[in-house]
């Protein structure tokens, strides 16, 4: 058994298809059994039941599995560490974070941290929150930004400044909400916006369920106008007047503001999202991770 056919196993397990895993790593479907079949031999125990139609894990197969995953990542840390010992100035960084942070906080960051790092490569890997505080838990990023809660018997929190919401409304269908002065925002409550056709993030994000609470909270029935998957979208959607959005202030700050659109602070600051930056407990941190950690913490 070697950390290869590890890999194949741990591989398989999350997808089930011989085919699919197949592709992802390169290698020929016969060659992938042929591989998992030497890992059970040299075991003398079956970890994938291939009579069963999906395949599936025996039991045997999720005790590997999850120790398996265990020992792969302390072998990562290991190399981590001895890392440091090297005299090249070569190195990587993993982060994690969501899409639409990515885009006002990663290019600035990772400029900063290639200027102190040179020999540095930045991997920035941007996935959904939920997803981006599992995979951290199974320490597959050297840091990710998350929005809390998240679970702190596995990980390190470090609190980032909360967002702020924001109502982005096309000034057509904002003739009835308070006006706005140059440079700064009104408040506005959602009592005041019930009969605004809204463009919102799809079930399940974020974002959306905040939007929920507060037409929870407000006692009315929102007109959705459109669904869309990302913040970028709902910014352009609220430009070209298809209906309010609720976005994060942060993000509204790095984007050119049509001079057609009105923003609002959305009241009852209960609804605000609390980021933070997390590390698995215990996980080996790099200096260039911590200059990372830093610079978030100090604003960038």
């Amino acid at each position: 058994m070697n950390t290869r056919q590890i890999q194949y196993v741990l591989a398989l397990s999350e997808t089930l298809n011989f085919s699919q895993v197949a592709d992802q790593l390169g290698i020929s479907q016969p060659a992938l059994s042929k591989q998992i079949q030497h890992i059970e031999k040299d075991l003398g125990v079956k970890l994938f039941d291939r009579n069963h139609n999906p395949l599936t894990l025996t039991p045997a197969g999720e005790y590997f599995v999850r120790n398996a995953r265990e020992l792969v990542y302390k072998e990562e840390q290991l190399r981590k560490a001895l890392d440091q010992f090297k005299t090249g100035k070569s190195g990587r960084l993993i982060i994690g974070v969501t899409p639409f942070r990515s885009l006002y906080l990663m290019p600035e960051l990772v400029k900063k941290i290639r200027s102190r790092y040179p020999g540095v490569c930045v991997s920035v890997h941007e996935v959904p929150s939920h997803q981006l505080r599992k995979e951290m838990a199974e320490g597959k990023y050297d840091l990710a930004i998350v929005n809390l809660p998240v679970d702190t018997s596995l990980l390190d929190v470090t609190p980032l400044e909360p967002d702020t919401l924001v109502l982005a409304v096309n000034n057509a269908m904002a003739s009835k909400l308070p006006a706005t002065d140059d440079g700064k925002y009104s408040m506005v409550d959602f009592n005041q916006v019930q009969e605004l056709p809204f463009v919102v993030l799809s079930h399940g994000q974020e974002l959306r369920q905040l939007f929920d609470k507060l037409c929870t909270a407000a006692d009315f029935h929102p007109v959705i106008a459109a669904e869309v998957m990302g913040v970028t979208s709902a910014w352009a959607m609220a430009q070209a007047g298809v209906g309010a959005t609720i976005l994060p202030l942060q993000f509204v700050h790095n984007q050119h503001i049509d001079n057609n659109l009105s923003l609002y602070i959305v009241k009852n600051s209960i609804y605000s999202r609390q980021p933070v930056i997390v590390t698995r407990r215990g996980q080996f941190r790099t200096p260039y991770a911590d200059f990372a950690i830093r610079l978030l913490t100090e604003g960038i």
